[in-house]
């Protein structure tokens, strides 16, 4: 952690004293689902199995809760998280979907960089390729976790809650160094994209189809426009890394299947390092965008 507590503080402060709702126009849940893998994370009340039914229930049923809950709450832990969970959330709250109001976004964004320059840090603007606006830290997070945040566009352009989901989990995976979630999240999202494209284009699945399967029969249904294009053997030298990819993104999950948890694992049993993790979601993004990008091709 290098952003001080000093700032940090000095942030969260002016929420509660402005009163400035941090989830903006969305409810509490639906805010840090976008951030957090809720279901997964603890209850505060015993009645309830994770963080995302307590919050419910103290926030959106009841409404007993603070309105500046979230910052003391351990489990998110704003004060002593890492610099890139904490700029995430910042971001997130300018975050269009998020605070609609551009003046507001503007002066929340202003006052975000006068705490964060003296840290080294700074949010700036960007057009995403569907233009839409988000925000991103400068020299923090790591370029997986930007990559992500790039995919997200598409979850949020096919409006797929399932899809955002499991970007949230590889990014929270990530940065907790829980290498295993990450993989296994890494091979589900690539079938997630093959399954919405395939299912868009109206092809049937047995059900039990292998991810490189899934992925041969997406190239052979989106056809990859600067593949078509291309003489025929370096045609087939394209579906052979893309072949390779998926197949990587495979042999990762199988890995972690395992070292993983879930899987009995026995007393000693080395746990995967993080670059294995970074691998596979670099393998898996990098699929996934091309997928979906000649999938958009393709319906122009």
């Amino acid at each position: 952690m290098t952003i001080s507590e000093a700032a940090r503080r000095n942030i969260i402060q002016a929420f509660k004293v402005e009163g400035i709702s941090w989830s903006g126009r969305l409810d509490d849940v639906d805010f840090l689902s976008r951030l957090y893998d809720l279901d997964q994370m603890p209850s505060h009340d015993h009645r309830f199995d994770n963080a995302k039914g307590d919050i419910w229930q103290h926030r959106i049923n009841n409404d007993d809760w603070p309105n500046d809950w979230i910052f003391e709450d351990n489990r998110f832990d704003l004060l002593h998280c890492s610099d890139g969970e904490f700029l995430r959330f910042l971001c997130e709250m300018i975050h269009p979907v998020v605070r609609p109001d551009r003046k507001e976004t503007e002066n929340l964004l202003e006052f975000f960089n006068e705490e964060l320059g003296p840290e080294g840090f700074q949010i700036v603007e960007k057009n995403t390729r569907f233009g839409n606006i988000r925000y991103e830290p400068i020299g923090v997070l790591p370029n997986t976790i930007n990559a992500l945040e790039e995919v997200r566009d598409i979850a949020q352009q096919i409006n797929s809650q399932h899809l955002q989901r499991e970007i949230v989990r590889m990014i929270t995976a990530l940065q907790r160094g829980d290498s295993e979630l990450a993989i296994g999240t890494a091979k589900e999202f690539v079938e997630t994209i093959c399954k919405t494209i395939l299912n868009e284009r109206k092809k049937p699945l047995k059900g039990d189809e292998t991810l490189p399967k899934l992925v041969y029969l997406t190239i052979e249904e989106v056809k990859p426009v600067s593949a078509v294009q291309l003489d025929r053997e370096t045609n087939e030298l394209v579906r052979k890394t893309l072949g390779a990819l998926s197949t990587l993104t495979q042999c990762i999950a199988e890995l972690r299947n395992m070292y993983g948890t879930g899987h009995g694992k026995y007393p000693g049993t080395l746990s995967l390092e993080p670059l294995y993790a970074e691998l596979a979601v670099n393998a898996a993004t990098t699929l996934a965008l091309f997928l979906y990008q000649s999938y958009e091709n393709m319906s122009k």
